[in-house]
């Protein structure tokens, strides 16, 4: 009897957690989002007038003055958040049919950073880098208009790096070196900041 209560309210929970949390946050720009791990690790980012922001800002001015074709072309194929794409940007080459097997559990780690992301945005809501007046920034492509902090493309590129650095140590550093680099293509691209 007791076996079966259990399992129960383990399915109801189970049931409970599937529910979407949007399901229950008012309709605003920038709703309050459900609890997080990720939100209670990270600090709140600097408001838009900031000197760090202004700091910031002239750092993705820097970069997009000086983005060569190539960098810029980097920058834009990493848009694609993707276990093939997070690979073929650092050059590691894999068999693309053991690579299929595992597409289902990455695509669930994608969707886990996604949310986490999601919920980061929503919670510190700060404003992209070329919506600030007078950025001069235009990013290499047209992207939905959301909160800028926490980059989700990083968040997903430094999961993606710490599994495979787990599965495949001695690649850990390449692994390590290309979340790196996902993240910069962002600043590349003139939609995230350092900070995100």
């Amino acid at each position: 009897m007791l076996f079966r209560r259990a399992r129960f309210f383990g399915a109801i929970l189970v049931v409970s957690l599937g529910v979407p949390f949007s399901a229950f946050a008012e309709d605003l720009s920038c709703p309050v989002p459900p609890a997080d791990p990720l939100i209670k690790l990270l600090s709140p980012p600097p408001c838009d007038s900031c000197a760090e922001t202004k700091a910031e800002l002239e750092e993705l001015q820097t970069l997009q003055r000086s983005r060569s074709d190539a960098e810029a072309k980097h920058a834009l194929a990493d848009y694609d958040i993707s276990l093939s794409r997070f690979l073929d940007g650092a050059e590691i080459k894999f068999d693309a049919t053991a690579l299929g097997k595992c597409i289902p559990f990455f695509d669930k780690l994608a969707a886990r950073t996604k949310e986490a992301a999601e919920h980061g945005k929503s919670a510190f809501c700060r404003t992209r880098p070329f919506n600030l007046p007078d950025s001069g920034l235009t990013p290499v492509q047209a992207i939905k208009n959301t909160p800028s902090y926490p980059s989700g493309h990083t968040t997903y590129g430094t999961l993606i790096a710490a599994v495979l650095g787990q599965m495949i140590p001695e690649k850990r550093g390449e692994f390590y070196a290309r979340a790196a680099d996902y993240g910069h293509s962002r600043m590349v691209a003139g939609v995230h900041f350092r900070r995100d």
